[in-house]
């Protein structure tokens, strides 16, 4: 399976990242892969300091920004998973959305973030309403993959339940802010999501200053198969999937867990 991460840097202007997302994709296209993916905030990155101006700038899932991106992708013989502010009819805050878009340009799948990032003197939640969706894995030709973003990567059950109700791949798109220890943060907790789930691990980031990049590709041994830096840039790699029942055969983590003492089954 090939995919192929976009690493990029949205900026303030929705018309401008949809113009740049759309070159960045007919781009990856070229490639023939089988799945590609933006980061969060891919849309739009929200102004802490202007809240509102995020709820202005929301979509429906079959808004604009959406049907665009989802206009390239007829024929491709690809999946797109992508990022927006989803307008939100019962509230006045949008949701954080991952949106999955298959080769004929149908939209067959959406996650809302569920964890928003209120740490480090952030809050997103004054921007984003939270997300109250079941996690469920999404199928992509062959195998099936689980979509979560950025601050979901600090809780491991959402990504223990993708793996035991089916998802070979995580994916996470992700704005991780920079700071003191947030890179080796970011690499450390992709490792372990990959290991602990005998799971392959797509991280795909905002770049930039005020991002840490570093979009990366995790083996379900916990290998950085390949792994961007900071600056914006398409990163593919062909995956074999084979070697996810070779882990679990070797390391079978999932077999041996201890359902009489603990089970997240049962959420």
């Amino acid at each position: 399976m090939k995919v192929s991460l976009i690493q990029f840097q949205s900026g303030p202007d929705k018309a401008e990242n949809l113009e740049r997302s759309l070159g960045f994709l007919k781009d990856a296209l070229k490639g023939k892969p089988d799945l590609v993916i933006f980061p969060e905030y891919h849309m739009h990155v929200p102004d802490y300091a202007n809240p509102d101006k995020t709820a202005a700038e929301a979509e429906p899932v079959d808004g604009p920004f959406v049907q665009q991106l989802s206009s390239v992708m007829k024929g491709s013989g690809a999946y797109l998973l992508t990022n927006i502010a989803e307008k939100n009819s019962y509230a006045l805050r949008p949701f954080n959305t991952s949106v999955l878009v298959d080769s004929m340009g149908i939209v067959c799948g959406k996650y809302r973030k569920t964890h928003l990032f209120d740490a480090y003197s952030m809050k997103e939640s004054s921007i984003f309403e939270p997300g109250r969706m079941q996690v469920k894995p999404f199928g992509i030709g062959k195998t099936n993959i689980g979509s979560l973003i950025c601050y979901d990567l600090r809780f491991p059950e959402p990504s223990r339940i993708l793996r035991i109700t089916g998802a070979s791949i995580l994916s996470y798109q992700a704005g991780w802010f920079s700071g003191k220890r947030k890179l080796d943060t970011w690499r450390n907790l992709l490792v372990s999501r990959a290991t602990e789930n005998g799971a392959f691990v797509l991280a795909t980031a905002q770049c930039g200053e005020k991002f840490t990049g570093h979009s990366m590709v995790v083996s379900p041994y916990g290998d950085i198969i390949k792994e961007l830096d900071n600056s914006e840039g398409i990163l593919t790699v062909e995956i074999d999937m084979d070697m996810v029942q070779k882990y679990l055969e070797e390391v079978p983590v999932l077999k041996e867990r201890r359902l009489d003492l603990y089970d997240v089954s049962g959420f």
